[in-house]
This record gives C-alpha cells, structure tokens and sequence, in this order.
C-alpha cells in the first residue's frame, strides 16, 4: 500500500473530497430538520403592494398528519333522558342528553386516546363510575376548561375548540413545555446562553430556553418595551428584550407565519399601523396564560410524578400547541361544531368564574385592513 505522502496530490483531493462528502451527507440526514427543497414555501401577499406585508406557508404543513381534521362521528339517536340520569357520577356532562353524552365519549376517546380507548380513563375491572384513574379526574377538568374557552374566550371566534385542537390524537400535546432546568456549571455558550441548548437543538423551539414562556404565558408580566431605547430615552432591561423576542419567535414558529402577519415591521409598536391579526394575538396570549395559570398548573396533584417535568411541573401549553405551524388551527375547521355539549351548559349562557380570560382591553386604536382595489392589488391572506 503507498504510503500517504507518497500519493499523487489528485489520490488525495479525491480521499478529502469523499470524506468531506460522507460527513456533508451525516449532516444532513442526522443533524437539522429541513425544508425539503421540492417544498418550495408559499408567499401570499395580503397588504398594500410593496410594503412586503406577506404570509409565508408550506404545503407540507398543511399536509402534516397531525394538521388534517379527523373524521366526525355520526350523532347518536335520543335517549330522551339526561346523562345525569342514566349514568352515575357524572360530574360536568351532566346538562347532556344522554345520547349527547355517548356521542362525546366516543369522540373524546379518538380525540385522545385511540389505541386505549375507554380503559385511558376507566378502569376496565371496576365501575365506569369509579373515580380510581387520575386520567379520569384529569379529564374532568380538561372538560370544564374547554368549555370555558369555548364560552368566554374572544380568541377563538366561532370555530370553537375540542380536545383534538390540543391532543391530536395523543394523551399528551405534541408541543407542550416544562419549565427548564439550570445549567450545571454555568457557562458562557452562544450569546451568553449555557449549553447543551445550543448544541442539541434542531427547531426553533429547543434553540430557545424556556424563560419567555414562564414570564409571559405563566406569570403576568405585560409583553412591552420591545425597543432598546424608547423615545423619552428610558432603556429597556437587555434580558427582558431578549426574552420578548423570544417570545415572538416561538410564536411565529408556532403559527408558520412571519412578523408582518400581525405587525408593520416599519413600526412594531404602533397598534395603529398593526394588522387586526394583532387584537386576536393579544387575546390569545392571554387565553393561553389562563389555560396554564387557571387550569394545568391547578391539576399539579393530579398528575403522577412521571408525568411531570423535570423541576416537578405539569406539562403547559404555547401557541404551538393548538396551531402547530398553521395561522388557524387545523386550517381553521369549525371544530366545535356538532359538540354543543363542549360549549357550555345547554341553556347557553356563559360560564362565569371569578377569572376571567380577558380581564383587560387591549390597546384602543382604529385597526383595519386596506380595502381591496379594481385592480386586485390585495390578495386574501389565510
């Protein structure tokens, strides 16, 4: 065999440029999740032609298994009786008619859980009344709390929300967060953040740490200061404004969707140059605040201790959950529709409570989009 030195310098060029090809090609199939390159990404232009006021999409997502609409079930003929009536222990769907109430287990349990069934909830060996299955009790209160949204929150228009919105056909969310565990040692890593963040993650949401979630869809800290110097000359705190960019980031990642599509990016801060998008958004964080803070993290002693997170939490929801890359929920399908029973008590009046999940009024400016021109020079965004 002749030695390496002794080779002709086109020997090892070729040796080099096989290595570099068999590592380029690791790379790509191991380390980042790409866009495919025959998945071109669509760009809807919805605004004022030229102020670059666009939507970027992906037929892939749309596509995605977990973003198609399962199919519904077919109504269950009346009972004539309540669920209250002919069943025992029912403690939320009581209001039901009974073959509302059958329809909605056998919904739920495809929703949820497909390849359980009822035994994800009921324990198959004893009374379906039984109390003896956290899942069970979790459910419960899952239940209320979608009513609740469906009832009160100004986020989700008419299409409403089932169990499917989050689940997906899984027990647990796809997307969901933990509160993230400190670094041990602390170490300086990429712009001042400790590994091994910066070395594991492959999307968006594993390269940012978790600390705008926790300050903004957990504790109430107002979204604000997104400037690093205002006009009066005041500064914003440096940890704070990378924590609301953060923030945006994770929620354009979670709705598949670029800044413009609810801000200008000439001016971010001015609600009056923002898209009406913007309003919705703004509910939304603060629905999805009261969906942790009133709900999730009051079920935490419900939960086994393997079905926290690492600090001992309960698994919390972001934008990401219920959109997973779509501006809309599973392209916007009225989801609620056929299931009056997740809409609240069958008088139809509100479910109230003491917290509400619009406890303020956003910013009060005029916002509307332009009015489309003879010529066609807008185009409907998603």
């Amino acid at each position: 065999m002749t030695p390496l030195e002794k080779r002709p310098r086109s020997s090892l060029l070729g040796i080099f440029a096989l290595a570099a090809a068999f590592a380029t090609l690791l790379f790509v199939l191991l380390v980042p999740t790409w866009d495919a390159p025959w998945d071109p990404i669509e760009s809807r232009e919805w605004g004022w032609r030229g102020i670059a006021m666009n939507t970027f999409t992906s037929e892939r997502t749309r596509s995605d298994p977990l973003n198609l609409v399962p199919a519904s079930i077919e109504p269950f003929e009346a009972r004539g009786v309540s669920a209250g009536e002919a069943y025992e222990n029912v403690q939320v769907l009581g209001d039901l008619h009974a073959a509302q109430f059958d329809h909605l287990m056998l919904s739920i349990t495809e929703w949820v859980a497909p390849e359980e069934g009822c035994a994800y909830c009921h324990n198959p060996d004893a009374s379906f009344a039984a109390d003896d299955m956290y899942t069970k009790k979790v459910a419960r209160r899952m239940l209320t709390m979608v009513r609740d949204i469906n009832a009160n929150s100004k986020h989700i228009g008419d299409v409403g929300v089932t169990c499917y919105t989050c689940h997906r056909g899984q027990g647990v969310p796809p997307r969901h967060w933990f509160k993230a565990v400190a670094a041990k040692p602390p170490m300086g890593g990429i712009v001042g953040k400790p590994p091994p963040w910066n070395r594991t993650a492959k999307t968006m949401r594993d390269f940012f740490p978790r600390a705008a979630f926790e300050n903004y869809l957990l504790d109430d800290q107002q979204i604000m200061g997104a400037q690093a110097r205002s006009v009066s000359g005041e500064v914003t705190d440096l940890a704070d404004l990378e924590n609301i960019y953060i923030l945006m980031m994770q929620m354009s990642d979670g709705l598949g969707v670029n800044c413009n599509f609810c801000h200008n990016s000439r001016a971010f801060a001015d609600w009056s140059q923002s898209t009406p998008k913007r309003i919705t958004a703004w509910y939304g964080i603060r629905m999805t605040r009261g969906i942790n803070r009133d709900y999730l993290v009051q079920m935490h002693d419900l939960f086994p201790a393997d079905r926290l997170g690492p600090l001992g939490d309960v698994a919390k929801v972001d934008c990401g959950t219920c959109h997973n890359g779509m501006s809309r929920p599973l392209g916007g399908a009225p989801m609620a529709r056929g299931y009056e029973g997740l809409r609240g008590p069958g008088s139809g009046s509100a479910i109230t409570r003491e917290t509400a999940f619009e406890t303020r009024q956003p910013y009060e400016a005029e916002i509307s989009e332009p009015a489309p021109t003879p010529a066609g020079l807008q185009q409907d965004g998603e």
